[in-house]
């Protein structure tokens, strides 16, 4: 007999069939994140020695950092795990199992107008008051749970920039926002996504109450946006780092320099274990080009090609440098004379 397979961990069951909408005490959320409710408690009052504080450049930005570790990170972990089980909208690709920056692309071809806007600081300006509402009147906690909830998930007054928790507990704080863009969106005919922060939207035409209504929702919960382009479908649109001409997606120009420099370094390469490590790193680059272009399309068919001509002249370098390598008499008297040894 044929056995089911096992169901997927994550989007099991709607919001309010969350374990954490069934008025949970503070035992039982402590039980779900895998701690006693003396340990959790313990674990909130001495939060910032669990806490690393620094700065990185991401994105061009410096970036300041509060993230957890050691065993606050676990409970993180722990909700996040949790959260993830809800079901998310259709719209939402990031934070999402199973979607891609393609995926989130590929929604939008054969379209003639495009708008993107971003959310800005979209972590930083979630506040633990963000949060705490969203317990409370979402999943109808009880005050004392979601406020331990509360200040478990947030650092400094805010959600933690750096841990695995937050960007999923965002998409749900955030939520009616996103809903009231998407029945915007919706009621226009036009098509949109989510990518973490950054909104797309595209159709026939796209008139300009839409940008005007989404800006007055997301003001309305207390964010702001910038970065708002209208761009048409005549020329390469970039929506998440994919480019977007008519009905055919094209793989970024910083893909393209990737491989056109490990192209030159192949062929600068002098020994055998140089073209082998060049020819890895282009198989890698054109491997991602032909998933995102298509594996029909004639940039993926080419990308194949290409692939399969290094991986022969791979394995022929792989090959010489074998052969190049000591007798094996030398190691053969090396085991000899190790069994001479008396012990």
């Amino acid at each position: 007999m044929r056995r089911n397979s096992k169901p997927p961990q994550y989007e099991r069951y709607d919001l309010e069939r969350s374990p954490f909408a069934q008025q949970p005490t503070q035992r039982d959320v402590a039980a779900l994140l895998g701690e006693t409710k003396a340990d959790l408690q313990r674990l909130i009052n001495y939060k910032d020695e669990f806490i690393v504080r620094r700065q990185e450049k991401i994105g061009g930005k410096v970036r300041d950092l509060a993230y957890p570790v050691s065993r606050l990170r676990g409970a993180h972990e722990r909700l996040k795990f949790h959260l993830n089980k809800v079901r998310q909208p259709n719209y939402l690709f990031s934070p999402r199992k199973k979607r891609s920056q393609r995926d989130n692309a590929e929604l939008h071809l054969d379209q003639d107008q495009y708008l993107t806007l971003d959310l800005k600081q979209f972590y930083p300006s979630t506040t633990e008051t963000m949060v705490y509402r969203w317990f409370v009147d979402e999943l109808g906690m009880y005050e004392d749970v979601a406020g331990l909830l509360t200040r478990l998930s947030t650092v400094d007054g805010i959600v933690s920039f750096g841990s695995p928790l937050t960007p999923v507990l965002c998409t749900l704080v955030h939520r009616p926002m996103f809903d009231n863009i998407s029945d915007i969106c919706d009621a226009r005919g036009l098509r949109h996504s989510l990518w973490v922060d950054d909104l797309t939207v595209s159709g026939k035409f796209i008139p300009g109450k839409v940008v005007t209504s989404i800006r007055e929702a997301v003001r309305e919960r207390g964010l702001r946006s910038h970065k708002i382009n209208y761009r048409s479908g005549n020329r390469p649109v970039i929506l998440t780092g994919i480019g977007v001409v008519g009905r055919n997606l094209l793989s970024p120009n910083s893909l393209n320099l990737r491989i056109k420099r490990y192209w030159k370094d192949l062929h600068e390469a002098e020994t055998n274990e140089e073209k082998v490590a060049c020819a890895q790193l282009l198989m890698s680059q054109l491997g991602t080009v032909r998933h995102i272009v298509g594996q029909k399309s004639d940039v993926g068919m080419r990308a194949a090609d290409q692939m399969n001509m290094l991986r022969q002249k791979r394995n022929k370098w792989l090959q010489e440098t074998s052969v190049s390598l000591p007798a094996p008499e030398e190691t053969e008297t090396a085991s000899a004379d190790t069994e001479n040894i008396p012990f």
